[in-house]
């Protein structure tokens, strides 16, 4: 056998040895790194576990100054708000009472100009039955004569030719409550005829006693 042969042979017989050493040291060396790994992965999470504690309670944190902030300014809003409403709803109070004032007053105004108007109508028609009554006076004087009563002073007239609505314009220029008793007087001597100056005293006495109850008189047949 030569040298060759025995290294060869050696080697061979060598070499599962060397290589199962290898091995050995390989897989020995894996499992360290696989443990170290293992270790730096079970401290890992624990330090990260705490930071994302802290962070989580920072964000908690940071959470509830938001919303308290947030409460804050929604409140301060609201009383605002509140404020701006009353503000708001005074002045359309005041807004709404000086324009009812100004109506009433303008509403007034126009009353006052109507009354106004009312009264110089009213005068002005009383002053032209008033005339009306002169004129008729003229045409029969014995419509102003005190020494007769007025019933007789109607008949009197009629019986020199005046009208029913002649004498009745003289009514006119009396105060309205004194017209109904007197136009009632009037209404007695034409419609009965009466002729007679003597019956006037009779119709006087019975109208002015109706005026002085303050009723009305039931018509009697002269």
């Amino acid at each position: 056998m030569t040298i060759s042969k025995i290294s060869a042979a050696v080697l061979v017989a060598v070499a599962p040895v060397v290589a199962h050493a290898q091995l050995n040291q390989i897989f020995g060396a894996l499992h360290s790194a696989q443990y170290a790994v293992t270790e730096a992965k079970q401290l890992l999470p624990q330090q990260s576990g705490q930071d994302s504690m802290q962070d989580d309670q920072k964000l908690v944190a940071q959470a509830q100054a938001q919303q308290a902030t947030m409460q804050q300014q929604a409140q301060q809003q609201e009383q605002q708000d509140n404020a701006t409403y009353r503000a708001a709803m005074d002045q359309r109070k005041k807004a709404a009472l000086l324009q009812a004032q100004r109506e009433q007053a303008e509403q007034d105004q126009k009353d006052i100009q109507k009354y106004r108007e009312s009264q110089q109508r009213d005068q002005q028609e009383a002053q032209q039955q008033l005339d009306a009554a002169r004129k008729v006076i003229e045409i029969c004087p014995d419509l102003a004569n005190t020494k007769y009563n007025r019933a007789e002073q109607f008949i009197r007239c009629r019986n020199k030719g005046m009208s029913e609505e002649q004498e009745m314009t003289y009514v006119g220029g009396f105060p309205l409550l004194a017209q109904a008793y007197l136009s009632s007087m009037v209404q007695d001597v034409f419609e009965d005829g009466v002729s007679d100056p003597a019956r006037g005293k009779a119709i006087t006495d019975y109208y002015l006693a109706c005026a002085k109850r303050g009723t009305p008189c039931a018509r009697p047949k002269w």
